[in-house]
């Protein structure tokens, strides 16, 4: 009995693995204008600019806030990209200057490319087990 006890008192004192650990991550957008939806990504750095498993399509309020909020998100490290697809095509336009962007887009930490999108390494958030709120302001 007594090393039943001992056995339980173990378990109940260690933690669980970060694994079985995950938060609400909630992402919170200015700048949209009026028109379609904020289609926003919430990647790790194997999934950034490409399919990632936490992904939304929310309607921006008539003040250009929008909120995409995401649940079950393992702590690491993660990078935010958006877009407004105010045309409604499905994809982010071009033909701006030099073939930019002419829909508002934006990253976590205001992160830029050079004629191109930023690298993973300038928009990475941390993510805790609690979860956390990202602010991205969509722009051109």
């Amino acid at each position: 009995m007594r090393l039943v006890l001992l056995a339980l008192a173990a378990t109940i004192i260690v933690p669980p693995t970060a694994s079985a650990q995950s938060g609400a991550v909630e992402v919170r957008f200015t700048g949209a204008r009026p028109g379609g939806p904020v289609l926003v990504q919430l990647s790790t750095e194997g999934e950034f600019m490409r399919a990632s498993r936490f992904q939304a399509s929310i309607t921006p309020n008539a003040d250009g806030t929008a909120v995409a909020r995401f649940t079950g998100v393992p702590p690491g490290r993660y990078a935010v990209s958006a877009y407004q697809d105010v045309n409604r095509d499905g994809r982010l336009t071009f033909g701006g200057m030099m073939g930019a962007p002419v829909e508002p887009w934006g990253y976590s930490r205001g992160a830029r490319g050079v004629m191109g999108p930023p690298r993973f390494e300038d928009a990475v958030m941390r993510v805790g087990a609690s979860g956390g709120v990202i602010r991205v302001t969509l722009g051109r």
